[in-house]
């Protein structure tokens, strides 16, 4: 199991500056700051800060005294390091009073660092190199020349180089192959303006794709024969050049460095290899570039079919032009127009007409007239029924009522006769008419609303629904089929 680092515990106080509520005058200062850092004036003076201030106009209110506070501030997140100035105190009231100067800390100069890389950033960026490929493969050959070498220094640099390769892979090309994949690229790709940069953008892919089909296979056969300890061995002269290196301020342990330098080189044999039987990194760049190609031509071909089509219908215009240039006289014309474009500015009329002759050559002037009636298409029309007596359906509603009435009956005598001790087992009863079916599931249902799973039948009966015993099932036979379900079981209280 690996071991916590005790520092990702703590909190980055060296950060607060970017979203405290004076961010805006912070981010500012320690601007200026990283910038008279970058000119080799490590000290600065609260005066030089004032007076950076104030040539702003966002801060024309800017006193010294809010400078005072902003350099503590500063001061207590340890962005700034502040050293009392003894050397320009002449007097005892002078000393007293603490002249400081200020320089970055250490955090503080990555921390500007990121920001300003973060402020310049746009998109996902990223190249692909083809050319990177054959020098890791290139570099890997030479493990075994550094393996049985004594020379740390020149494994150290051996080593740089390998991961300054694979970093500019695995950022570079990732980055570059995500921007392809990006929604704003394929609106791109869609516009007749990409056309022109199709072909070579193609081309710039497929380099790319032969290198690594290439060398990516040589690299994973490589490193699948690699004995492991030749790797050893390296490693072990690498960590024996950092320790050899003075430092003043700590000193790593060995073990440390030995766990950095091989969770780095796992992380290379495992982008070429794969980790955990999964395809390799190399793999999925390989098919990410395959797929970009499809879809670059994929969009290509429909604007190209697109440009196609209105070429096409460009060149029938000016053929039917040309057409009616030609015409003698504006009834020519007219006649062309009609065949042309059909008549213009027509009502269909569709009915029940009958007509005298099925002959096709005949016209609309040899029919007889017909008789339409047009109806107004507003919501508010209604047609005027005529008044007509009433009809007395008394008779019609008794007989219903009489019928129903016995059905109701019918089935009523049907579930009392289920009943078997105030109670009703559906595990028990014989096959049901789909009415009674009915009848008993709507009192599960109904009971089942309730909390305490009681409900009262039609006529009043209060009854209770038992959940079966260790989930018993059942199948509920009927004439119309059978349906599976909880055993359940219908309990009438007696009556008051």
């Amino acid at each position: 199991m690996d071991s916590l680092n005790m520092e990702l515990l703590k909190p980055l106080d060296e950060a607060k500056y970017l979203t405290q509520e004076n961010a805006a005058r912070y981010r500012v200062i320690m601007r200026f700051f990283y910038e008279q850092h970058q000119r080799l004036r490590y000290f600065l003076y609260k005066e030089d800060v004032f007076d950076y201030m104030k040539q702003f106009e966002v801060f024309s209110d800017y006193t010294m005294e809010k400078c005072e506070q902003d350099l503590n501030a500063l001061s207590q997140w340890k962005n700034l390091i502040s050293t009392q100035d003894t050397t320009r105190a002449s007097t005892l009231e002078e000393f007293k009073n603490k002249k400081f100067r200020y320089q970055l800390s250490p955090y503080s100069i990555e921390i500007e660092r990121m920001a300003i890389r973060l402020e310049s950033l746009s998109g996902y960026g990223g190249s692909l190199e083809p050319s990177l490929f054959e020098r890791i493969y290139s570099a890997l050959l030479r493990m075994n020349d550094f393996s049985a070498s004594s020379d740390t220094a020149a494994a150290h640099r051996w080593w740089q180089d390998l991961n300054a390769d694979f970093e500019s892979i695995y950022h570079n090309a990732t980055d570059y192959i995500a921007s392809l994949q990006s929604s704003r690229a394929d609106e791109l790709m869609k516009t007749e303006a990409f056309i022109v940069y199709k072909d070579r953008m193609i081309e710039y892919l497929r380099d790319f794709i032969k290198d690594l089909q290439r060398f990516s296979s040589a690299i994973e056969e490589f490193l699948r024969k690699l004995d492991a300890d030749v790797v050893k061995n390296v490693i072990d002269r690498l960590v024996e050049y950092e320790l050899s290196v003075p430092r003043i301020d700590v000193r790593p342990e060995p073990e440390e460095i030995r766990e950095e330098i091989r969770s780095r080189w796992e992380n290379l044999t495992g982008w070429f290899l794969g980790y955990g039987g999964d395809e390799s990194e190399a793999y999925r760049l390989f098919s990410a570039t395959n797929e970009i190609i499809r879809k670059i031509t994929r969009f290509a071909a429909r604007i190209a079919e697109s440009r196609s089509r209105t070429l096409s219908r460009k060149a029938d215009y000016l053929k039917l032009a040309a057409a009616f240039a030609k015409c003698k006289s504006l009834n020519e014309a007219h006649l062309l127009s009609a065949a042309a474009f059909g008549a213009f500015n027509t009502r269909h009329l569709s009915g029940e007409q009958e007509r005298t002759t099925e002959s096709i050559t005949g016209g609309v002037w040899d029919e007889k007239p017909g008789l339409f009636i047009l109806k107004p298409k507003t919501r508010s029309y209604s047609e005027s029924g005529k008044t007509c007596a009433i009809r007395d359906s008394g008779q019609y509603k008794n007989r219903s009522l009489r019928e129903y009435l016995l059905e109701l009956a019918r089935e009523r005598e049907m579930v009392e006769s289920l009943i078997s001790g105030n109670r009703i087992n559906l595990a028990e009863l014989p096959e049901l008419e789909p009415s009674v079916r009915v009848t008993l599931l709507r009192w599960i249902g109904k009971a089942m609303g309730n909390r305490d799973r009681t409900a009262k039948t039609e006529d009043g009966r209060l009854y209770r629904v038992i959940f079966p015993k260790n989930d018993e099932r059942i199948w509920l036979r009927c004439t119309d089929g059978n349906i599976n379900m909880p055993a359940f079981i219908i309990e009438f209280e007696e009556a008051g």
